[in-house]
């Protein structure tokens, strides 16, 4: 049976980039020479069948799984961002640094990209504890960045970016994600379910606060479009309410200032007729935070 070197190189390159393996790091791993490595991504190498199955090991085991993170356990980065999530949640400052600190560990037993973003994550929700918003948006940029030099996105990636877009100055954002190619979802990953609809909510609100921190209405106002265009599920309460929220900034950049804030309250008022207030407090809040922001960047522009 002949074999196609050139779809196994292409297959051993996508594996490689999926897990964000610099190629010097895998020959290094390997004991490999960085030209052969590229000449097997070419089809232009015709391996010996221990060398692949050796290739396809390190390549395909599970990075996500790491011995020692807890002891007794292993954990994957599903289990570690959902420690880290629940933990900023709940205000566990402790549990944040203990998780950093194991993170920190086990970088230097073994190469790990996803622990970066994870270290880094811890560092934003720890300076939101602490109130300190110089230091959250400096690690929210430098974890930007780090997943921003990658040459390929996985879905994990992107969960991490929805969480950090509100930091990021928008200029950068636009330059990365081409408007029509959000809605297209041509951001790398391919995963369709309720899950990866829901990184994109995240996302696309994050858009929001990164355009007004711009301090440009046209920037603003694009992400308002951008928002209204998006095609949710009647279900899906959260972005609706999103939606509407952008028809009301909208009209408060270029319409009738008390009309919006009439639209505003309403919105506010029906949203927390139906969701505990206990629950909607947080977003209740930021929301209002949004919009003392908005009016500040519309009286700035009528000046």
């Amino acid at each position: 049976m002949a074999v196609d070197f050139e779809a196994v190189g292409r297959y051993i390159e996508e594996l490689r980039l999926a897990k964000h393996i610099p190629r010097h790091r895998l020959a290094q791993d390997l004991g490999w020479s960085q030209k052969t490595l590229q000449r097997i991504a070419q089809g232009q190498v015709d391996m010996k069948l221990s060398q692949f199955i050796h290739l396809l090991s390190y390549l395909t085991a599970e990075p996500e799984e790491v011995d020692g993170l807890v002891e007794g356990h292993t954990w994957s980065f599903d289990q570690v961002d959902g420690h880290i999530i629940n933990a900023g949640a709940t205000g566990d400052t402790k549990q944040l640094e203990a998780t950093k600190a194991e993170l920190t560990a086990a970088m230097k037993k073994e190469y790990l990209p996803w622990m970066k973003s994870e270290i880094l994550t811890c560092d934003i929700m720890l300076c939101e504890l602490r109130g300190d918003d110089d230091g959250a948006h400096q690690a929210a940029n430098r974890l930007f960045h780090q997943l921003a030099n990658y040459e390929q996105w996985t879905a994990f990636d992107f969960r991490v970016v929805s969480r950090v877009v509100s930091y990021v100055p928008y200029a950068e954002l636009r330059d990365t994600f081409k408007g029509h190619e959000l809605n297209e979802r041509a951001l790398g990953w391919t995963r369709l379910d309720d899950q990866a609809d829901a990184v994109l909510d995240s996302f696309y609100i994050g858009l929001i606060d990164s355009a007004v921190d711009s301090g440009k209405v046209d920037n603003v106002l694009e992400v308002c479009d951008l928002i209204r265009q998006r095609v949710v599920l009647w279900s899906n309460y959260y972005f609706r309410m999103y939606k509407r929220l952008c028809v009301a900034i909208v009209e408060l950049l270029t319409g009738d200032q008390q009309q919006a804030v009439k639209m505003k309250d309403d919105l506010l008022a029906s949203v927390g007729g139906f969701i505990p207030h206990n629950i909607f407090q947080r977003d209740h809040d930021g929301i209002e935070q949004l919009w003392r922001n908005v009016e500040r960047l519309r009286a700035g522009a009528t000046e």
